[in-house]
């Protein structure tokens, strides 16, 4: 091993340190632009989600759409037997 004074070690720790230090910003850094788009992703989503409520909303209608139809055909059942009694 190459003997090395105590400055040096001194040295390579800090400059160890100040790489960790870079690492850990771009890390930061790249977790804000990431969290940023997902916000914007997210506003998009949530857009079109609420327009797929707005388009699938007379679906709920079906059902009393198709009860309303089954007593009219009930009624015009009973009409028809009525008149040909």
């Amino acid at each position: 091993m190459v003997a090395v004074s105590t400055t040096a070690w001194w040295v390579i720790g800090s400059v160890l340190g100040a790489l960790v230090v870079a690492l850990v910003a771009a890390l930061l850094i790249a977790t804000v632009l990431l969290a940023r788009r997902i916000v914007g992703q997210a506003g998009a989503i949530v857009e079109a989600l609420d327009g797929a409520q707005v388009n699938t909303a007379p679906l709920y209608d079906v059902a009393g759409t198709n009860h309303a139809l089954l007593r009219i055909v009930r009624d015009l059942r009973s009409v028809r037997e009525g008149l040909s009694k």
